[in-house]
């Protein structure tokens, strides 16, 4: 019975030394790696929400990786943007409507500057980040903007601006450079020699929407009869003398410009006895001499207009049908050669030079075109085109009116008065170009440009990644204080149980040490 006894007691000690070990080497373990367990069955009941906020923070950390990216992306653009409204202000500036200074290779001082605008807003339109061109839309493989000289001169066989520009102008002027009005020699009906009524017929010479479109004439003078345009496709006005008007009474005529035909264009013609004054007819010795001097002045005026506000207008209808391809709009052509007697357009999308190649799919909003997912439920768009208005329209003026050419070849033996007159011709012209391109880059009844709406969108998704973001990272830090307050250990505790352990296990070592020890003869 007591050997039975003494057995039993080494084996409970063994027992004992065991369990303390144990225990001592998972709390060392758990000391070392501050985690209660190495796996989610030793958390107990909370194994299943540790695991849950484990998935969360992992979400988490995926959302804010894209964030990262998108940030990336949004910043820059806002650093593009910024630079582009400033140059879409510098091209304001370098269209100046008083500073015509014809340098020797034909173009004007401000057409210089224009030019190193175009190269700088090219480049920023084409910026690229990691692989993708910020102003492509989806497009992330090349630039989606031609380069200065492609959009210039066209390339690959294919138009570029030019090229389009000289078409409209001389599909809008027409072979006389009378903007497709036909004005032939008025006809006078004469009794006994003597002229009794002398007719000025003008007439619009077809059915299209170049050149000049008459609307009305009307007339102080005495002895004139005018019968009005009526309306009709195509129309026309004349004007018939019945006898001779007195000097200081007016006739004025009015037209509209291409391609809408809503701005007006006015003639406006005095009588006078001397005809020194510009604007002025001379009263002849009879009402036919009156009316082949009024004919010869509205022919003069006529013509001032077809080279400076119609092929201005031309010029800029032009630029807007070579650029506004958004939603994949087409180019449109003059439908020639012949292009002076041209009555039609025809798409140029095989024959222009595509000047923006990106993403171009029928879209109410760009922004769409890049979307990038943030949040289980929130994705942000930020993408951008730049065929966008406000973006193509600064390329479109600068492009315009770089195209221009102001110089003229004069024949040698032109008077200084002819030469005097062409150079008033041309500043007449780049007037009424930078005004009408001027328009294009400065809003009209509106408070910003179309760069800075853009970029108030860019900014507006900017400010929920930001605020999106710094949710994550405050949610991420209350999941994982719950995390570690799951898995954690208090180490300090931890520490005293490990050197209780240990103190406990030294006892019991010693205890088994007397025990085993003992022998028949001791325990008797």
């Amino acid at each position: 019975m007591a050997i039975e006894s003494i057995g039993t007691s080494r084996s409970y000690l063994t027992m004992q030394l065991v369990e303390l070990k144990g225990r001592l080497t998972e709390k060392t373990g758990q000391l070392a790696t501050g985690k209660v367990s190495s796996t989610y069955g030793g958390l107990g009941d909370n194994r299943l929400l540790d695991l849950e906020l484990n998935q969360k923070v992992s979400r988490i950390s995926s959302y804010q990786e894209t964030i990262t990216q998108v940030n990336l992306h949004i910043k820059t653009m806002n650093v593009t943007l910024d630079r582009l409204e400033d140059l879409r202000l510098d091209a304001k500036g370098a269209l100046d409507l008083n500073d015509f200074d014809l340098q020797n290779d034909g173009q004007t001082r401000t057409q210089a500057t224009a030019e190193v605008l175009l190269h700088e807003a090219i480049s920023l339109l084409n910026t690229e980040v990691a692989g993708y061109y910020l102003y492509g839309g989806t497009d992330a493989y090349e630039n989606p903007v031609a380069d200065v000289d492609a959009i210039m001169d066209g390339a690959d066989g294919k138009a570029g601006i030019r090229t389009v520009v000289n078409e409209y102008i001389s599909a809008n002027l027409g072979a006389d450079k009378l903007g497709r009005l036909t004005i032939p020699p008025e006809v006078t009906n004469l009794t006994a020699g003597v002229p009794t009524d002398s007719t000025i017929t003008i007439t619009e010479d077809g059915a299209h929407d170049f050149g000049f479109k008459l609307t009305s004439a009307t007339s102080t003078l005495t002895n004139v009869n005018i019968t009005q345009p009526t309306g009709a496709i195509p129309d026309a006005l004349a004007i018939e003398f019945t006898g001779q008007p007195n000097a200081g009474e007016t006739i004025t005529i009015e037209m509209t410009l291409p391609p809408s035909h809503s701005k007006p264009v006015k003639i406006e013609l005095k009588a006078d006895t001397t005809g020194e004054e510009d604007g002025t007819f001379v009263i002849g010795a009879d009402l036919a001499e009156t009316s082949t001097n009024l004919r010869a002045a509205i022919l003069e005026k006529v013509q001032e207009q077809s080279n400076t506000s119609l092929k201005a207008a031309a010029a800029a209808w032009a630029g807007d049908q070579f650029f506004d391809t958004f939603n994949g709009a087409t180019p449109m052509r003059v439908d020639g050669p012949p292009f002076e007697t041209a009555t039609a357009l025809t798409s140029g999308a095989s024959t222009t030079v595509e000047w923006y190649t990106g993403e171009n799919t029928a879209t109410t909003n760009a922004r769409t075109d890049k979307k990038a997912r943030i949040d289980d439920t929130l994705s942000v768009n930020y993408g951008a085109r730049a065929n966008e208005k406000g973006l193509s329209d600064v390329m479109k003026a600068l492009a315009t009116f770089m195209s221009a050419d102001f110089s003229t070849d004069m024949p040698t033996t032109a008077t200084k008065e002819e030469k005097l007159a062409q150079e008033r011709i041309d500043k007449l012209y780049y007037g009424e170009l930078v005004d009408r391109l001027r328009t294009a880059i400065v809003p009209a009844n509106a408070d910003q440009s179309g760069i800075v709406d853009i970029a108030t969108e860019i900014s507006i998704a900017f400010r929920t990644v930001q605020d999106t973001d710094n949710r994550h990272t405050q949610m991420k830090s209350t999941y994982n204080t719950t995390i570690d307050e799951i898995e954690g250990v208090d180490k300090e505790l931890l520490a005293v149980e490990i050197l209780q352990l240990q103190t406990n296990l030294e006892a019991s070592y010693r205890a088994s040490s007397i025990v085993f020890n003992l022998n028949l003869a001791d325990y008797l």
